[in-house]
């Protein structure tokens, strides 16, 4: 009943999604991102792009009936000209606008564009965007990896493509996206977690436990998640006192762990009770977890073996 990295990876956007400053403008970051020969042509397209912010979140799209008359204008276009690659990208960031009823549409004409050789930026970044909700993960993977040659340093899509490495299993390629969100944003709770999540599912346990350590230090929801995840840790290593502790700081008694159920942590509580014999702090855990998940097998089963135990050392000795 023990847990492996099963948690996914958490998710948090920034509040400027285009990263207009200075850090991914300079020559040098250019030149490592496309090479010196093309730089000219990213400088070129940058700017046209801070003239036309590039759609992200509703709030930069056109709200209807505006949204919908300017997805007709796109298709007038198309119908005068098939292979506009501008009405394309147009049409299909609008039609990913609408929604998920409009996706396979607006797959299709962000597809097209891409393989007309449209580079800007929006098509990338939606069809990531579409193809991880309908769970076409490699192909979300690679159009994130397409956005990311042109904003290296885009927070959120680096979020996307390192979650994306986990769901995966590529653990190796998930603590590298880490520790590089890291090394430029190396206070943020969210990012450690998720790379203690990624080293722990690569099996670098003393790794992931250092991690987990520094999260600790943040206090909170996130400080009680890493002792679960350390109890988690002991737990596995056989160092059932530890783990016990740590489970215990969960603070779980005095309120739920936000995202991380509440049998989870009565499991590992129960567990590490009763490879210690504390038959009493065992029952006591299982039958939480029985109040979470009343249909629970394992916890049923290891209830009883609790009770028998509990009914067997209140037998009286036999005399000889």
């Amino acid at each position: 009943m023990t847990s492996r990295a099963v948690d996914e990876p958490r998710l948090k956007t920034v509040k400027n999604p285009w990263h207009y400053g200075g850090s991914w403008l300079n020559a040098r970051t250019l030149t490592w991102a496309a090479g010196i020969s093309i730089a000219a042509l990213f400088s070129a397209l940058l700017f046209m792009l801070r003239e036309k912010p590039l759609p992200r979140r509703r709030v930069d799209f056109p709200p209807p009936p505006q949204l919908n008359a300017q997805i007709t204008s796109a298709q007038e276009r198309l119908k005068a000209n098939p292979q506009d690659i501008s009405a394309l990208v147009e049409l299909g960031t609008l039609l990913f606008e609408k929604g998920k009823d409009s996706y396979v549409d607006a797959i299709n004409d962000l597809e097209e564009a891409r393989d007309l050789g449209a580079l800007d930026p929006r098509v990338f970044y939606c069809l990531g965007i579409m193809y991880q909700e309908e769970g076409l993960y490699p192909f979300a993977l690679t159009e994130y990896q397409r956005f990311l040659r042109h904003y290296p340093e885009d927070k959120e899509i680096r979020m996307l493509e390192a979650k994306l490495y986990y769901r995966m299993g590529m653990f190796p390629e998930a603590v590298g996206e880490y520790e590089r969100l890291k090394f430029t944003n190396g206070t943020d709770p969210l990012i450690e977690e998720n790379l203690g999540l990624s080293l722990w599912g690569a099996k670098l346990m003393d790794r992931a436990a250092g991690s987990f350590g520094q999260l600790k230090t943040y206090g909170g929801d996130y400080g009680r998640r890493a002792e679960f995840y350390l109890g988690q840790i002991a737990l596995e290593a056989g160092k059932y006192q530890d783990a016990a502790d740590h489970f215990a700081l969960c603070g779980i008694a005095s309120g739920p762990l936000p995202g991380i159920p509440d049998e989870r942590v009565y499991t590992g509580l129960g567990m590490a009770a009763q490879k210690l014999s504390r038959w009493d702090e065992a029952k006591a855990a299982w039958e939480a977890v029985l109040k979470a998940a009343p249909k629970d097998p394992k916890a049923q089963s290891a209830l009883r073996e609790v009770n028998r135990r509990l009914a067997a050392s209140k037998k009286p000795a036999k005399k000889r």
